[in-house]
C-alpha cells in the first residue's frame, strides 16, 4: 500500500502542477566520543528526531577533539570537511538548515524546528541506495526534482549513515555507548555535486554514486540523508532519508542522453563515429529508441536502438559514420526522438549538443609528456593515422611520479588521431597522484588532461609547409598561491635549458632573481622566502632563452 501511495505521489508530481514543496527539515549535528555535554545533550536530542520523524532528519559528525574517537578516524576528510565548512570550534554543536540556526543545542528546540517545517521548498528530492552483490559496494542514486525555481550556487550530496551503533564499552572518555546516525562517507564528495542552475519548476536530475564499504560496524544499519544546500548561503533547500523500496522514476518511458565519450573539441576528419551513452530514467524497461544525429544542420542520420534496459541502466554504443563538411566551427546534435515506440515523457533530457571547431595544424615533430601517477601500469598511448593504423605508441609504465619525454616525428602530412587510455577508468589524477599528460608541437598544446576517465582523445592536422616549429617554452607550478612566508617554484624542463626567474612586483620592480642551468627531465624546485613581501599582486616569469611563460602570485597577510 505504502509503494502505491508512493508512485501516486509522483505521478501527480510529473503531471505539470507544480507548486513548492513540503520541507524536511536537516540536523547537522557534531559530536565527539569523549565531550562529556555531548553525553548530556546526545539523548534529548535523539529523543526529539524519534518524536518527529516527519518533519527533521539527521546526520552526525564527528570531530577529532577533544579526545579519543574511532568514528572520527574513520572518516577524517568529511567529518572534518563539514566541521570547516560551518567554523564548527566546539562540540556539542547543532546547525538547523545550514544557516538558520548555528550553536549550541540548548539554543534550539521543536519550536525551532516548526518554524523552519513551516517553510516550502523549492525542490522535492529521493534517495535509493543498493548493495553490490558482494556485499562491499553501495551504490547510491538521487532524484532532485524541481518544484519551483532554483537560482545560485546549488549542490546535492548523500550522506551515507549508519543509523545505530552500539559499543559494549564506551569507545571515548565520555561514557556513551550509543551514537546515532552516524557519517560514513558523502557523496559523491564531501562538496556535492554541483547542479545546473537555474532549474525551473519540472526540471530533474539523477545523481549516481557508488562508495566501497570501509569501517562499517553492521551493514544493516547503513542509510542515507540526502540534501540539497546553497553552498554560498550555506541554506539547506531540501533533505530527505531513504527512501523505501526500488528506483521510482518519475515517468513511465524516460530516456538520458548522457554523453559522447569519444568526442573531442576538434577534427580535421570529415568522418565521425560518435559513441553514444544513454540511461533509462523511468519506470518501464526500456526495449526500443530511435536517436536522431547530424552536424550543421546538415542531413538527420536515424539509428533504430534494440535491447533490453532496466532502469537507471545505461548503455554505449556506436553510431554509425557519418560524412560532413568540415567548417571552422562545426555543432554535432543527438536526440532519442522516440521511446518504445512512442513519445518520452521528459524531453528536456532527450538531447545532446557538442560543439568543435577545425584541428590545430602542427608539424611532423611532436612531443608527448606523460607524468605518471601511482597506477602507472594503468597508462598507454598510441598516435593513429587515418587508415587506422598506430604510427606511435608509448606505455605501459612502470615507475610512478615520474616523467617521460618522448619524441615522435612522423613521416606523412595528414590528419592524426591522438588517444591516451587508463586501464582503471580513473585518469591519472586526483586520489591516485598528480599525473598529467600532455601532447605539443613546440610550443603548442595540441592535447592535455589528468582527469579524462577511461579515455583521452584529440585529433590534429600536420602540415608541413606554412607551420613553424615554435620555440619552447616551459611549464611551471606556484605553490600555495596565495602565499604567505614562502613560495615554491616547481618545473620540469623538456630539454636542457639555461632558465631565468624573475618576480616582479605591482610597481613593476624586480623583487626576485635567479639564473640557473635545468638539466632536462630533472625536477626543479625552488623555494623562495616571501615572508618580507608586501601583500599584493605579483607577476612570475619564467624565461628559457626561447620564451617567457608568466604566472601570478598573490601574497597575503
Amino acid at each position: 500500500m505504502k509503494r502505491l501511495t508512493l508512485i501516486a505521489a509522483v505521478l501527480l508530481l510529473s503531471s505539470g502542477l507544480y507548486a513548492q514543496s513540503q520541507r524536511l527539515v536537516l540536523l547537522e549535528h557534531f559530536t565527539q566520543a569523549s565531550c562529556g555535554p555531548c553525553a548530556t545533550y546526545n539523548p534529548s536530542i535523539h529523543t526529539l528526531l524519534v518524536n518527529n520523524p516527519d518533519k527533521i532528519t539527521s546526520i552526525n559528525y564527528h570531530t577529532s577533539w577533544p579526545g579519543f574517537d574511532p568514528m572520527y578516524n574513520h572518516n577524517t576528510v568529511d567529518n572534518a570537511g563539514r566541521t570547516s565548512y560551518y567554523n564548527v570550534s566546539s562540540v556539542p554543536n547543532s546547525v538547523l538548515d545550514g544557516n538558520f540556526y548555528n550553536g549550541h543545542p540548548n539554543g534550539w528546540n521543536i519550536n525551532s524546528v516548526n518554524q523552519r517545517y513551516a517553510v516550502p521548498s523549492p525542490c522535492n528530492l529521493m534517495a535509493f541506495q543498493r548493495l553490490s552483490s558482494g556485499q562491499d559496494t553501495l551504490f547510491v542514486t538521487l532524484v532532485v526534482e524541481a518544484t519551483a525555481e532554483i537560482t545560485g550556487q546549488i549542490a546535492a550530496t548523500a550522506a551515507v549513515i549508519e543509523k545505530h551503533i552500539h559499543f559494549n564499552s564506551a569507545p571515548g572518555s565520555n561514557g556513551e555507548k550509543d551514537f546515532y546516525n552516524v557519517m560514513k562517507k558523502l557523496l559523491p564528495s564531501k562538496s556535492g555535486q554541483s547542479l545546473p542552475t537555474p532549474m525551473a519548476a519540472g526540471d530533474y536530475l539523477i545523481i549516481e554514486s557508488y562508495w566501497v564499504l570501509a569501517n562499517v560496524y553492521n551493514i544493516n544499519e547503513l542509510s542515507l540523508v540526502g540534501y540539497v544546500q546553497n553552498t554560498l548561503s550555506k541554506e539547506i533547500y531540501q533533505s530527505c532519508n531513504l527512501t523505501p523500496g526500488n528506483y521510482v522514476g518519475l515517468y513511465a518511458n524516460d530516456v538520458e542522453v548522457l554523453s559522447l565519450p569519444n568526442m573531442t573539441d576538434r577534427y580535421c576528419n570529415e568522418t565521425l563515429n560518435p559513441l553514444l551513452r544513454f540511461r533509462n530514467n523511468g519506470n518501464n524497461a526500456v526495449t526500443a529508441v530511435e536517436l536522431n544525429y547530424q552536424v550543421n544542420d546538415e542531413e538527420t542520420f536515424v539509428y533504430n536502438w534494440t535491447g533490453n534496459l532496466d532502469p537507471l541502466q545505461s548503455v554505449e554504443i556506436e553510431l554509425p559514420a557519418l560524412n560532413y563538411q568540415l567548417q571552422e566551427n562545426n555543432q554535432l546534435k543527438v536526440w532519442a526522438a522516440s521511446v518504445n515506440g512512442g513519445s518520452d515523457g521528459y524531453t528536456r533530457n532527450d538531447t545532446l549538443v557538442h560543439d568543435f571547431a577545425t584541428a590545430l595544424q602542427t608539424t611532423r615533430d611532436l612531443l608527448v609528456k606523460v607524468r605518471t601517477d601511482n597506477n602507472p601500469h594503468e597508462t598507454t598511448w598510441e598516435i593513429k593515422n587515418m587508415a587506422g593504423e598506430v604510427v606511435a605508441s608509448g606505455g605501459p609504465y612502470t615507475e610512478s611520479g615520474t616523467v617521460i619525454n618522448t619524441d615522435v616525428q612522423l613521416e606523412a602530412d595528414g590528419c592524426y588521431d591522438f588517444f591516451v587510455y587508463d586501464a582503471g577508468g580513473n585518469g591519472i589524477c586526483c586520489t591516485n597522484g598528480a599525473g598529467f599528460v600532455r601532447l605539443s608541437s613546440g610550443s603548442q598544446t595540441i592535447a592535455q588532461g589528468t582527469d579524462f576517465g577511461s579515455m583521452l582523445t584529440a585529433q590534429f592536422n600536420v602540415v608541413s609547409v606554412g607551420v613553424s616549429h615554435l620555440p619552447v617554452l616551459t611549464e611551471f607550478e606556484v605553490y600555495p598561491n596565495p602565499a604567505g612566508e614562502q613560495v615554491f617554484i616547481g618545473f620540469t624542463p623538456e630539454r636542457n635549458q639555461t632558465v631565468k626567474i624573475s618576480i616582479i612586483n605591482q610597481l613593476g620592480q624586480r623583487v626576485y632573481i635567479n639564473e640557473m642551468n635545468a638539466p632536462a627531465d630533472l625536477i626543479q624546485k625552488i623555494d623562495i622566502n616571501t615572508s618580507n613581501w608586501p601583500a599584493g599582486i605579483y607577476m612570475i616569469q619564467l624565461d628559457n632563452g626561447n620564451g617567457i611563460s608568466s604566472r601570478k602570485l598573490s601574497v597575503s597577510r
